[in-house]
């Protein structure tokens, strides 16, 4: 009598899983107005930073209502808005993306664009 031995080949296949972790929000908002810029700050999220490969920086006119947005890559932790208008509310945000064009809530802050010139001394010359 001859006894077989069947031996069971297991195979393992192994999938490449890539796992894109959702960034989480940016930190410690900061807007510096001038006249006609606007100057933004932020720091990285601490939440799944590593997974950052770009912020979108997106500003908001408060009286018109228009608005427009910048990518910038996930290298920057700063951002000057150009040519605005004096004297104006502003809503500006900035939300961290991943490769996978995921993200979390923006973090958001409102700030005024400063006056243009000295307005004390025009308040005085046009009282003399």
């Amino acid at each position: 009598m001859i006894y077989l031995k069947k031996y069971c080949a297991i195979i393992l296949v192994i999938y490449n899983i890539v796992y894109f972790a959702e960034p989480g929000q940016v930190e410690n908002l900061t807007l510096t107005p001038s006249s006609h810029n606007i100057i933004v700050n932020w720091m990285k999220p601490i939440l799944n930073s590593h997974c950052v490969t770009q912020y979108v920086i997106y500003w908001e006119h408060a009286l018109s209502g228009s608005n427009d947005s910048r990518i910038v890559s996930s290298e920057y932790d700063s951002f000057v808005i150009e040519e605005l208008d004096a004297c104006v509310d502003y809503n500006v945000s900035v939300r961290a993306k991943n490769e996978k064009d995921e993200s979390t809530d923006a973090v958001t802050g409102n700030i005024t664009t400063e006056t243009v010139g000295n307005y004390h001394v025009q308040i005085i010359l046009l009282c003399l």
